[in-house]
């Protein structure tokens, strides 16, 4: 019985480290600066991943390759080269979902509708703590998510849908962060 028990806690202890289902499953430090962004921003909520069936984000875990522990709509890295720790989430924001001109309202997927969407950007603060740096609202499918790019040191953050191209750069520009879309090669 032991054995069970110790399994079913070790089973849950490792879902719930990967799962994204709360602003509590970030790391402490981002938790507490997201939920003081969110108090005064009474418009956005924090996006769960299961946004996504457990099939397809086990999917684009492991078919994508972007890694069994990958957050789709969270981000941690050093995003504008201070060699501080930032972070980036992907948040809902109230609004109606647009739907492509060629669909009807019945079909709901991964990829329809659009729904209202805000990526901020945190920045790691040299003393401890974060500053906002970055918000843009969006509009994306369910298969939205945000990953960081590594390409010759450098990290850059992306927006993009599952299964499409030409996902959004957020580059560090002064303070904040300018848009880019990623070019076709």
């Amino acid at each position: 019985m032991r054995t069970i028990i110790f399994s079913f806690a070790i089973l849950a202890f490792a879902a719930a480290g990967f799962s994204q289902t709360t602003v509590r499953d970030l790391h402490s430090t981002h938790a507490a600066a997201l939920e003081k962004y969110l108090s005064s921003n009474k418009n956005r909520r924090f996006r769960q991943e299961f946004v996504l069936s457990d099939e397809y984000l086990k999917t684009v875990r492991i078919d994508f390759e972007f890694g069994k522990t990958f957050k789709p709509n969270y981000s941690v890295g050093d995003l504008n080269g201070d060699r501080l720790i930032d972070f980036a989430v992907l948040l809902h924001r109230d609004g109606e979902p647009e739907w492509p001109l060629d669909e009807t309202k019945t079909r709901v997927d991964e990829h329809s509708p659009e729904t209202p969407l805000t990526l901020v950007i945190f920045n790691g603060l040299k003393g401890g703590g974060f500053r906002v740096a970055f918000v843009d609202d969006l509009m994306g499918p369910a298969a939205s998510f945000i990953n960081i790019a590594v390409e010759k040191k450098t990290k850059t953050l992306f927006f993009g849908v599952f299964e499409t191209g030409h996902p959004l750069l957020f580059i560090p520009a002064g303070d904040g962060y300018i848009i880019e879309e990623e070019k076709p090669r």
